[in-house]
C-alpha cells in the first residue's frame, strides 16, 4: 500500500507555520512473481465525509469506473464512504490520476496485493536445528533440510487430534518442552489405581510402561525423551527446540528397564496396547521404532501385520552398522510388511551418515540422523539445591524427581513432621515446609514417596527429609521413584536434621531447587533420530490429508522425496524426506489439501488466476481468500487521521491472517528509496491491524507507504 500525503498549501499566522494536508494516493509497482503487486483497473477509494453513496457512485459513473465493492461496515463507523473500485477499460495509474481530480475523494490508492511469510520458530535453539532449516551451520550444505518452513506455511489450520506412539525407553512427560504435546488418555482418571477404561491397563493416562506393567512412563535413559522431542516438541514456546509435528500428541510406550534392550516380547506388547488405543477411539497413525536386531522374530510380524490391518504405519530404523541390510537384514525395519517405512541416515551435507545401513530393495528413504538436537530428560541436568534455617546453611542434595522452586527460591517456615505418617503432620504446615524423618516407626517400609506425597496431601510446599544414620547427604541418591508433580524434596543428614530440631521450631527457611531447563536438550547421531523425522510425517500428512488412508500417506511420503546421489542404489526411492512435497506433490506451489478443496482436483497452478481478479491462485491462498469468487481478494480495511492530540496521525488498516507477518514501510519520495519501516512487523491476528505514522500531517514533505508480506 503506498500513500502520498501531499501539502496542499500553507499560510502563515504570527510567525507559526500551518501545514493542511490532502491524502492522495501515488503507486509504483512492486514485482512479485513477475506480476504487479497490485491488482490493474481497480483502486481502493474514501471520500470525504459529506458525500453519500449514491452520489460516489455517480462520480464514479461519471468517469467510466463503478463501486465493485462498498465496505459498508467500515464506512459506517468511519463516517466517510469507502469502497473497491473497478474500471476495466483503465489502468490503475489512470484512475488515480482521474480521482485524484475528483473534488468528492479523500483517498485513492492501488489495490494491492499482500504477500506473506512463515513465521520462523522463536524456539531458542532452533538455528541449531539444521534438519528443519540448513543455513550451512555447523559446515552443512545449505538447503539440506526436510524444508520444514516451507511446508509449515502450506499447513493446514486444524484442532484435530494426531497420535503417534513412541515404543522406546520411556519419556520425560514433565519436560517442559514436551508436556503440552504428550497424549492423554480422556477416559482413565490419573492417580485412582483403577482401569477406568477397561483396557487392561490401570491409570495409563500418558501411556504406559509395559515391561513392568506400569503407568509411570520414566525414561530408563534418554532415548525415548529424544526421539519425542524431534516428533514433537512444543513449537513456539520460547523455548529449546521445535518438533518437525509439533501439533502431534505423543504417546509413550516403555520397553526397556535399562536404556538400551529392549525385549522383542515387550515390542509385541506395546503394539497390542497401541492397537487398543487405536480400537478405543484415537487417532493414533504412526509408530516410532527406533531400534534394530539382527533377529527375524515371527511373533513380531504378525503383530506388525495387525497393526497394518488397523492403518498404523511403523517407522523403523534401518540400523547403525554400515550394513546393506538386502543382504544383512536388520529388524524390525526388513520386514516386507506393506505398512513399514525403513529409515536411513544422512548427514547435514546431504551424505549419508557413515555409520547408516542401507539397501537398495530393503531401505525406503533417507532422513536426518547426524547430530541431531533434540530433549534429554530433566533429570540428567544438574540440580542445585540449597537449605538454610535461621540463615544457617546445611549440606543438602535433591531427591530424584523432585520438584523445583527455580532460581528464586522460597522462605517459609519449617515444622517438625516426624516420619512422614499422615497423623505426623500439624494443620500449620499448610503452605509451609515439612521437616521429616528417613525410615519407619515399625518394621514395614515407608518409602521416600510416601512420605512426600503425605506432604502433598497435608498442603506443604516443600519437604526435607534428614536421614536415621550417619552419613553424607551427598552419597548414593535417594529417589521419588517416577516423575511427576513433586513439590520441592531434599535431603540432609542425620546431623543436620538433629542440628534443626534443636531450634525452636517452626523456624524460618530458604530452601532453593533449581534445575536450567534450557540444559536439557543433546545431540545424538543414528538411524534413531533419523526415524522420528518420518514418524513426524506421516503425523504431518494425517494432519493435512485425513482423509487419506495409510497406504495414501506412506505413497505421499515415499512417493515425493528430494532425489539424493548419495541415496541412489541405496535406498528405493533414491531420495530423502521432503516435509514440503508431502503437501505439494504436483509442485506447483499450492498445498494439495487446498487444491483439491477449491478445485476438486491438482490441475491448477499457482501462477494462474482461476477467477481473473488479478490475485494468483498462490496469492489467494495465502491470503486465505477465494480464488474462485472473484470478489474474494485482500483489500484494505480503511485509512484515517487521527483526531484530538492525535490530529496530525495517519492510520492504515488491513486485516491480517493469523500468523503472517506484515510490515508497514513509508518512504517520502515515489520511487521509494530508500523504503523504511513503520514501527515493527505485525503478526497476523486473524482480524484487522491498524499501522500508525505519528505526526504524519505535521511532515513538510510527501509520504508514501506501502503494505509488504513476503512468501516463505
Amino acid at each position: 500500500m503506498m500513500i502520498d500525503a501531499t501539502c496542499c498549501y500553507a499560510r502563515t499566522r504570527i510567525g507559526i507555520l500551518a501545514t493542511v494536508f490532502a491524502l492522495l494516493a501515488y503507486a509504483t509497482p512492486v514485482a512479485f512473481s513477475q506480476q504487479k503487486n497490485y491488482v490493474e483497473g481497480e483502486v481502493l477509494a474514501i471520500f470525504k465525509n459529506n458525500v453519500e453513496i449514491n452520489t460516489a457512485r455517480r462520480s464514479l459513473g461519471h468517469r467510466a469506473m463503478e463501486m465493485k465493492e462498498h465496505f459498508g461496515e467500515v464506512s459506517r463507523r468511519r463516517g466517510r464512504v469507502s469502497g473497491l473500485v473497478r474500471a476495466p477499460l483503465m489502468t490503475t495509474a489512470a484512475m488515480i490520476k482521474a480521482l485524484q481530480a475528483d473534488p468528492d475523494v479523500e483517498l485513492v490508492e492501488p489495490n494491492y496485493l499482500r504477500y506473506v511469510s512463515v513465521i520462523t520458530p522463536n524456539d531458542t535453539s532452533f538455528p541449531s536445528q539444521w534438519s528443519l532449516q540448513n543455513t550451512g551451520q555447523n559446515a552443512g550444505t545449505s538447503g539440506a533440510d526436510v524444508r520444514f518452513l516451507q511446508a509449515w506455511a502450506m499447513a493446514r489450520r486444524t484442532t484435530s487430534e494426531v497420535v503417534v506412539a513412541v515404543v522406546d525407553t520411556g519419556m520425560d512427560i514433565t519436560h517442559p518442552d514436551l508436556a503440552a504435546n504428550v497424549w492423554t488418555n480422556p477416559a482413565e482418571i490419573p492417580g485412582n489405581l483403577i482401569d477406568d477404561d477397561n483396557n487392561g491397563y490401570v491409570d495409563d493416562v500418558h501411556g504406559y510402561d509395559v515391561l513392568n506393567n506400569t503407568a509411570s512412563v520414566v525414561d530408563s535413559g534418554s532415548h525415548g525423551t529424544h526421539v519425542a522431542g524431534t516428533i514433537a516438541a512444543v513449537g513456539r514456546n520460547s523455548l529449546g527446540v521445535i518438533g518437525l509435528q509439533y501439533r502431534a500428541k505423543v504417546v509413550p510406550v516403555k520397553v526397556s528397564s535399562d536404556g538400551s534392550n529392549i525385549p522383542t516380547s515387550a515390542v509385541i506388547s506395546a503394539f497390542n496396547y497401541v492397537l487398543k488405543l487405536k480400537q478405543a477411539g484415537a487417532n493414533l497413525v504412526a509408530i516410532n521404532a527406533s531400534f534394530a536386531s539382527s533377529t527375524n522374530s515371527n511373533s513380531e510380524v504378525a503383530t506388525i501385520t495387525a497393526l497394518r490391518d488397523a492403518g498404523i504405519v511403523l517407522c523403523a530404523a534401518a540400523g547403525n552398522d554400515a550394513f546393506n541390510n538386502d543382504s544383512t537384514p536388520s529388524y524390525p525395519a526388513s520386514y516386507t510388511t506393506s505398512n513399514i517405512i525403513s529409515v536411513a541416515s544422512i548427514d547435514n551435507k546431504n551424505l549419508i551418515s557413515s555409520f547408516s545401513n542401507y539397501g537398495a530393495t530393503s531401505v525406503d528413504i533417507g532422513a536426518p540422523g547426524s547430530d541431531i538436537l533434540s530433549t534429554r530428560p530433566l533429570v540428567d541436568v544438574t540440580t542445585t539445591a540449597a537449605v538454610a534455617v535461621n540463615s544457617v546453611n546445611y549440606v543438602t542434595a535433591p531427591l530424584t524427581f523432585s520438584g523445583i522452586t527455580g532460581p528464586a527460591g522460597l522462605t517459609k517456615s519449617i515444622y517438625n513432621c516426624g516420619y512422614g505418617y499422615p497423623a505426623d503432620f500439624p494443620p500449620a504446615v499448610r503452605g509451609n515446609i515439612a521437616l521429616i524423618k528417613r525410615g519407619s516407626s515399625t518394621a514395614t517400609s515407608f518409602t521416600f514417596a510416601s512420605k512426600v506425597t503425605n506432604a502433598m496431601k497435608a498442603g506443604a510446599v516443600a519437604a526435607v527429609i534428614y536421614d536415621n544414620t550417619a552419613g553424607t547427604a551427598t552419597g548414593s541418591p535417594w529417589t521419588l521413584g517416577t516423575s511427576g508433580a513433586w513439590i520441592p524434596a531434599l535431603r540432609i543428614t542425620q546431623a543436620s536434621g538433629t542440628s534443626i530440631l534443636a531450634n525452636a521450631l517452626p523456624a524460618s527457611t530458604t530452601l532453593t531447587v533449581n534445575r536450567d531447563p534450557s540444559l536439557a536438550y543433546q545431540s545424538f547421531s543414528g538411524t534413531s533420530m533419523a526415524t522420528p523425522h518420518v514418524t513426524a510425517a506421516v503425523a504431518f500428512a494425517a494432519m493435512n490429508f485425513p482423509t487419506e488412508t495409510m497406504s495414501q500417506r506412506i505413497a505421499r511420503i515415499l512417493g515425493h522425496v528430494t532425489p539424493l546421489p548419495a541415496l541412489a542404489g541405496k535406498t528405493t526411492t533414491g531420495g530423502s524426506l521432503s516435509l514440503l512435497k508431502i503437501l505439494d506433490t504436483d509442485n506447483d506451489k499450492l498445498p494439495d489439501w487446498w487444491e483439491t478443496e477449491k478445485f476438486s482436483n491438482l490441475t491448477k497452478t499457482g501462477s494462474a488466476d482461476e477467477d481473473n481478479d488479478g490475485y494468483s491462485n498462490e496469492a489467494e491462498y495465502y491470503a486465505e481468500t477465494n480464488p474462485v469468487n472473484p470478489s474474494s481478494y485482500l483489500a484494505v480495511a480503511g485509512l484515517s487521521r487521527g483526531i484530538g492530540a492525535q490530529s496530525g496521525d495517519f492510520m492504515i488498516s488491513f486485516p491480517t491472517v493469523i500468523d503472517r507477518t506484515y510490515q508497514v514501510e513509508w518512504s517520502n519520495n515515489t520511487s521509494g528509496n530508500p523504503w523504511q519501516p513503520l514501527g515493527s512487523a505485525f503478526t497476523g491476528t486473524g482480524g484487522t491491524v491498524q499501522a500508525t505514522d505519528s505526526g504524519a500531517f505535521a511532515a513538510s514533505s510527501r509520504r508514501f507507504y506501502r503494505i509488504l508480506l513476503k512468501y516463505p
